[in-house]
């Protein structure tokens, strides 16, 4: 969202540039075909998707904001989303509305884009005007989210019915597009706060001590988890159960629908890259057989490793092994 308040505070002092790309213009296209054409970061391909395998066809199923634009040079800032009904112009309405969108996905099967779906959009958060505390950050972390069309019912497992979850997306509209507003962004300046820097000066000596076993750690889950995640791809029998099949590898867990225990998910944790946290890779497996996989990123930015840690209110828990109290998931 700091990208978005950076816009709103630039107000018209800064000139626009907008692109606007039809869905109708991408159908039929490759994903590195579609990225090309947003604008987007190359080399999209199945790791930044889940895949899914059932029925003799493959589906790839891909966040919206993997083929988001990426700025032209160092100084500018894009927001991207997709826009139902076209709009002219730079307001705050019109972008927090392509913030809203961001359920969207993008399918290909076999390989071509066929269809892109947009989940209901987010409703707008609520303004009091009051300042924002930590109990009501909390509070909105654990209260009720909007439900996913990617479950069956709140509280279920994701993508329990594989590719039947086409039938509960909701088609975008026929004049539906991509629009990217790019525009430059002032440089941000650090102030130097000489008790702030004493206090994290003070963590960093706790913490430090810790960093060579926590990276040994990252390196064993990494190794260990990629190569479990690697034996496993969508379509393929695994010759056992879940739990089987899982044995007692470190950082990996299933779970059970409990209205269809037929259905598991596998989670296998992974190392953290870049970022700070672990990822994760989770493979939808029916009986035996792997019915979808997705890994890292995808499985962020498609909602799946959030929806495991959900209830049937659809509040993040911690009521399955490895979902922390606010709906994290690290198996």
């Amino acid at each position: 969202m700091s990208l978005l308040a950076a816009f709103m505070a630039l107000g018209l002092q800064a000139a626009t540039q907008e692109t606007r790309t039809p869905v109708a213009d991408l159908l039929g296209l490759t994903p590195a075909e579609v990225a090309a054409r947003t604008g987007a970061a190359p080399d999209a391909g199945p790791r930044d998707a889940v895949r899914i395998a059932e029925a003799g066809k493959v589906l790839d199923l891909y966040p919206v904001r993997r083929f988001w634009r990426q700025p032209a040079r160092a100084d500018e800032g894009c927001l991207t989303g997709l826009e139902i009904e076209p709009a002219e112009g730079d307001s705050i309405e019109r972008r927090r509305s392509l913030m809203r969108r961001t359920g969207a996905l993008m399918v290909f099967q076999d390989g071509r884009l066929s269809g892109v779906y947009a989940e209901p959009a987010l409703p707008p958060a609520p303004s009091t005007g009051a300042p924002v505390t930590t109990r009501d950050l909390e509070a909105q972390m654990r209260g009720p989210r909007p439900p996913s069309l990617l479950t069956v019912a709140p509280g279920r497992l994701p993508l329990s019915d594989g590719a039947a979850v086409l039938a509960r997306l909701e088609p975008a509209a026929a004049g539906a597009a991509l629009v990217s507003l790019c525009r430059a962004v002032p440089p941000r300046t650090y102030r130097s706060d000489p008790g702030m820097d004493l206090i994290w000066g003070l963590v960093g000596l706790t913490v430090l001590p810790l960093v060579p076993f926590q990276q040994a750690e990252e390196a064993r889950a990494d190794r260990e988890g990629s190569a479990l995640l690697a034996a496993a791809e969508p379509g393929e029998d695994l010759g056992a159960s879940a739990e089987d099949w899982v044995g007692r590898v470190r950082g990996a867990r299933v779970y059970r629908d409990s209205a269809d225990p037929d259905f598991a998910i596998i989670a296998i944790k992974l190392g953290s890259g870049a970022d700070t946290a672990a990822k994760v890779g989770l493979l939808g497996v029916r009986g035996t057989r792997v019915v979808w996989k997705v890994e890292r990123e995808a499985a962020d930015q498609t909602g799946l490793r959030a929806l495991v840690c959900r209830d049937d209110a659809n509040r993040a828990t911690n009521a399955r092994r490895g979902c922390s109290g606010t709906g994290f998931l690290i198996p």
